[in-house]
């Protein structure tokens, strides 16, 4: 029994239980026209992990939120965590062969879906069991329809999120319950969130930052509003409204609003954390934020989807917090318990100021990745006694122990904050021009993340209108060349690879001619 005992950790629903007993009137969640109170989003969380255990014949232990911004998305989360089961989110607007690509890899047991997903759902090869949109399971946690938050074991999968894969085929990152507590109990001791907190989530359950809005949120007692999808691009009516206090986004969102005027000196006077993550921060943007919000910090943080949301990050002050040369906010320092390493290609630790790759290693670092023994094993390596995850980010450190991004070393790019193999779309455009000459590039490519995305091809008849439509089927819309371009020959560089500088040289040369002109 003791031998058990120290593998268990706790449930991710407890500390919103405990909210539930203290300040059942409190509000919890506002989704759309949707307000749920700390006591309401605990019985209604608690009914779907009782359908779950009553309904669902548990062969994976996997259930699909196939939802979006909705009630459904929020409540399947809670639920499928209550019920000791691991939720698998799936974007219900992405493209149906992707859906069913996902569905298939993950073979859930169920789904909880909203009405967008209901649809999906119809146009799939699934078999899972359906709790559809607008479900009522009871209203009663003392009832004998809500079950207690199940046991779980420290080892056991709270979530998978995908990630573009090289190959084509996306990646499913499996992140351990003790990943999430050691990530949350970090943040907890990082930043001061208490139930008076106002927490935005601006983005999808797809993006692990959710995992933050969500959980810091509920565990505080503090009340979370998700950004309806029409105000995502221009939140400033939203924040004030909201009395926003804690703010989480993508950088682009904030580029965006400063290129829309929208950060008006004390525009934000409620903000009190203002996060950015998941690409660059311009310094600039971050400047014209703090201006926007002069009561508020102004952080960015930095992690892959395999090291549980973010593990460093850096407090914007001043001209001290930039990286030499870049113009973009440092990527800071490692959080308690997390440890971090610029390596060479042997995986050996360089010297102060060498570029090399970031590597990090502790209790945040997940699993690995969802039946790919081989790809968890390269990228999860073992060095001395300590398992490391290699991010693929070039990076160095300086001699205060701040660390710097200075790119991807591989074809991996950030696209609007998006993890995007350029293979995955290379691989499509193959298929689809029937040539095996493709090549996609990050275009426009500003301090360190990508606007969009432009394709090469040569040697295709197929019409390049017909080649776009074809992959917007297939693929997410962050993920769709905003542009193709036929080239009678691709370009080759001196290893007789695709010479994908030569191509953004000549995207480079087209933009100055067009600014010329």
């Amino acid at each position: 029994m003791l031998s058990n005992l120290w593998r268990m950790t706790r449930n991710l629903v407890l500390p919103l239980l405990k909210q539930a007993q203290w300040r059942p009137d409190h509000l919890a969640l506002e989704v759309g026209e949707a307000r749920f109170s700390y006591g309401q989003l605990a019985d209604q969380a608690g009914a779907v992990a009782g359908w779950i255990e009553r309904e669902v014949e548990q062969r994976t232990g996997r259930v699909a939120i196939l939802a979006s911004r909705t009630p459904e998305a929020y409540l399947g989360a809670l639920g499928t965590a209550w019920a000791g089961a691991t939720y698998v989110p799936v974007n219900p607007h992405w493209p149906a062969s992707r859906i069913d690509q996902l569905l298939s890899i993950t073979k859930p047991d169920a789904i909880i879906a909203d009405a967008v997903g209901l649809k999906a759902v119809e146009k799939t090869a699934s078999a899972a069991r359906v709790l559809a949109p607008g479900f009522h399971l009871g209203q009663d946690r003392a009832g004998r329809n809500i079950p207690e938050p199940a046991a779980i074991a420290s080892d056991q999968t709270a979530y998978i999120i995908f990630t573009s894969g090289s190959t084509g085929i996306p990646k499913g990152v499996c992140v351990s319950n003790a990943n999430v507590n050691a990530f949350l109990a970090t943040m907890r001791g990082r930043y001061d969130i208490e139930a008076h907190d106002r927490l935005s989530q601006a983005s999808e359950l797809t993006f692990d930052v959710s995992v933050f809005d969500m959980f810091m949120a509920w565990s505080a007692g503090a009340s979370l509003h998700v950004v309806p999808k029409s105000q995502l691009m221009g939140p400033r009516d939203f924040i004030r409204e909201k009395q926003i206090s804690v703010w989480f986004s993508v950088p682009s969102i904030a580029i965006l609003m400063q290129q829309l005027k929208m950060l008006a000196p004390g525009a934000f006077p409620r903000l009190r954390h203002s996060l950015f993550a998941g690409e660059a921060l311009p310094a600039a943007t971050a400047i014209a934020w703090r201006d926007a919000a002069p009561n508020s910090s102004v952080e960015n943080l930095y992690g892959p989807t395999e090291a549980t949301v973010v593990c460093l990050g850096c407090e914007f002050k001043g001209e001290e917090d930039i990286t030499p040369g870049r113009g973009i906010v440092a990527t800071g320092r490692p959080f308690d318990g997390v440890i971090a390493a610029i390596l060479d290609a042997n995986l050996r630790p360089v010297e102060t100021g060498t570029p090399g790759q970031l590597a990090v290693a502790g209790p945040q670092i997940a699993q690995g990745y969802l039946d790919d023994d081989e790809l968890t094993a390269r990228r999860f390596p073992e060095i001395g006694d300590t398992r490391w995850y290699l991010t693929g980010d070039l990076a160095s450190v300086d001699a205060h122990g701040v660390y710097h991004h200075l790119g991807r070393i591989d074809n991996q790019v950030k696209v609007n904050g998006h993890r995007v193999e350029l293979e995955e779309i290379e691989s499509r455009l193959r298929l689809h021009a029937g040539s095996d000459a493709a090549v996609a590039v990050p275009w426009p490519y500003q301090r360190g993340s990508a606007r969009g995305i432009v394709a090469f091809v040569a040697d295709s008849l197929v019409p390049l209108l017909q080649l776009q439509q074809a992959l917007r089927r297939e693929l997410p819309s962050y993920m769709v060349p905003g542009e193709i371009r036929n080239l009678d020959k691709l370009p080759l560089g001196p290893t007789g690879k695709f010479d994908r500088k030569a191509l953004t040289t000549l995207l480079e040369q087209d933009a100055s001619q067009e600014q010329d002109s």
